[in-house]
């Protein structure tokens, strides 16, 4: 169960890191709110880069934390 909570939250690091870097490239070219029409969300490229920018700092302490309870740091 472990091993599939460590694959899963390094597939969604990912995904996160993608976005991030999607919406750094979005801000760095001078957007500075991102719109979602279907959904009816306008929302600022500087708000949703903290945003992925903290989920992505979680999914990096949950992964590390699975490799800690797995025990594979400890055979090496």
């Amino acid at each position: 169960m472990q091993v599939v909570m460590l694959i899963l939250s390094l597939i969604a690091a990912m995904i996160v890191l993608v976005f991030l870097i999607v919406v750094l490239g979005f801000w760095m070219k001078g957007l500075s709110s991102i719109v979602f029409p279907g959904v009816g969300l306008i929302i600022s490229t500087p708000y949703m880069f903290g945003i992925l920018l903290c989920t992505e700092i979680i999914m990096v302490l949950l992964a590390a934390y699975s490799v800690s309870k797995l025990g594979v740091a400890r055979r090496a």
